[in-house]
């Protein structure tokens, strides 16, 4: 009989667990029945559908599986009222919302969630806040006199205060919440909170870039990295953005060791390291700015090539691997491949490593293109400049073209007098075109004596520039800093499932 019981016992409570397994979220708008509802999810920056819906005759919508729900911040949005919407808070997997649609967020009664309780007590003290908040900023604007804006100022300090006072209450209240840990993220690394710089024994500072560096180093302190729940969420990606953007020195030595810095803060495996080397990989894979694509290529050979990104299919993972690896030898500080091609009479080689000038420009061009027969004379009168001024400048360019356009190259070259090295591969034996990228031209690189790439894919009015302040730091370039040719820019990836 007792095994008969305890056999009982336990068919039972798998029953009961069973039932229990998967979400059900119950959402009920009164004054609105038979309609669609669209539930969404925040994923960093974006919205994404996660369902569509109905509501019934009652106004009632269930929202259930077998499965979890992942944690985060949703919305139920609502066609029939124009896509009016309103968030809630997912961690528990079972409870209730109700509203109407008179004011759909504002009210909102929760049953059987203490998340969405915080989170709509929070939003509506924080809606009451705001309207007085707003009304001081009026009278603010509309006072004669600084001690009526002293004091308006004053009352705006104490709602700051309350504000402020009222979340730290949810941190500290319900510390294991995620709501909590959403508005603990939330709290800015305030310059009150950084300790003060450095001194000498006369008070002079040791290190004028100490108050950046530790604000640098404890910008994430109020966020938990091991936490994927918020990558549903808002406030990761701004935080990313911010950080990835703006608080780091936006040179690559710095972007590489920071990037490393914070990948290892998270595991692996995570939502948040996914998001945040796919994030990082794309940035720099759009980036406009000379030089970026040293990190890359380091993302790529040390993320990517490892096994880092498993989220990644094969043929995609290839495309990134592929690209890296083209790119690498390419880099500022990598001693260029050599070239050595056939001048005008296809009879005379000429090798770029044979030039011992100060700088070798590499420019690769084409004579049917366009943007080249705007940019080449323009080099040409730089080169001759440079030349007239002693400068120790010599041109090596190689011409993208077939044995059909040899009349229009030649007839180009004594046009617009360029006389400089000009060499060509017609017959197309020479494997240049792919060695060194040439997707898009002109392109034009600045080697050095040793044929170290010193700049890259600039526009011709900046070389001199270039050149110039290599020679005299002090010189002051006239032209915009050189970017990279978009065409030749990695393709973004996604790093979503």
């Amino acid at each position: 009989m007792k095994k008969i019981t305890s056999t009982l016992l336990v068919l039972l409570f798998s029953v009961v667990l069973f039932a229990q397994k998967g979400y059900d979220i119950k959402l009920t708008v009164n004054n609105l029945s038979n309609s669609k509802l669209i539930l969404a999810y925040y994923y960093g920056d974006k919205q994404y559908v996660k369902d569509t819906l109905t509501i019934n005759s009652k106004g009632v919508c269930e929202i259930k599986a077998d499965t979890l729900l992942p944690a985060g911040i949703y919305l139920a949005v609502f066609p029939a009222l124009g896509n009016k919407y309103f968030e809630f808070v997912v961690n528990e997997q079972r409870f209730s919302l109700t509203t109407d649609t008179s004011d759909l967020a504002g009210h909102i009664v929760v049953t059987g969630s203490v998340e969405n309780q915080l989170f709509y007590d929070d939003m509506k003290f924080l809606s009451a806040e705001r309207k007085e908040s707003e009304g001081y900023n009026s009278a603010y604007k509309a006072a004669k006199t600084q001690q009526e804006k002293d004091q308006i100022r004053e009352k705006l300090k104490v709602i700051d205060s309350l504000v402020t006072d009222k979340r730290r209450s949810v941190i500290y209240g319900y510390p294991n919440s995620f709501y909590a840990g959403i508005l603990r993220a939330m709290q800015p690394i305030i310059p009150s909170d950084i300790k003060d710089a450095p001194r000498d024994a006369v008070g002079r500072l040791i290190d004028s870039n100490w108050v950046w560096r530790d604000y640098k180093n404890r910008y994430w302190d109020n966020m938990n990295l091991n936490d994927d729940r918020l990558i549903r969420t808002p406030i990761f990606h701004n935080k990313l953005k911010e950080f990835y953007g703006r608080t780091i020195i936006q040179i690559p030595d710095s972007l590489i060791i920071e990037s490393d810095a914070l990948l290892s803060k998270m595991p692996p495996t995570g939502e948040l390291f996914k998001y945040t080397l796919v994030y990082m990989l794309n940035e720099m894979a759009k980036s406009k700015i000379m030089g970026f694509d040293a990190v890359y290529v380091h993302l790529v050979k040390n993320y990517y090539s490892k096994g880092f990104a498993p989220w990644v299919d094969s043929v995609q993972l290839y495309k990134i691997n592929e690209r890296g690896r083209i790119l690498e030898p390419l880099l500022i500080g990598k001693r260029a491949m050599n070239i050595q091609l056939a001048d005008t009479t296809l009879k005379t080689f000429h090798s770029l490593y044979d030039i011992k000038n100060r700088f070798t420009v590499l420019c690769f061009w084409d004579p049917d293109c366009g943007h080249c027969k705007k940019e080449v004379p323009k080099l040409a009168e730089s080169y001759h400049k440079m030349k007239k001024d002693g400068i120790d400048v010599e041109i090596y360019a190689p011409t993208i073209m077939s044995i059909e356009e040899m009349k229009k190259w030649t007839d180009f070259i004594k046009e617009n007098k360029l006389d400089w090295i000009n060499v060509a591969d017609p017959y197309r034996q020479n494997n240049f075109r792919f060695e060194w990228d040439i997707q898009s031209t002109p392109q034009i690189y600045i080697l050095d004596r040793d044929k170290t790439i010193k700049a890259k894919r600039i526009g011709a009015e900046q070389v001199e520039d270039f050149i110039r302040h290599e020679i005299d730091p002090k010189y002051r370039p006239k032209t915009p800093t050189p970017i990279i040719d978009d065409e030749n820019a990695p393709e973004p990836v996604d790093g979503k499932k």
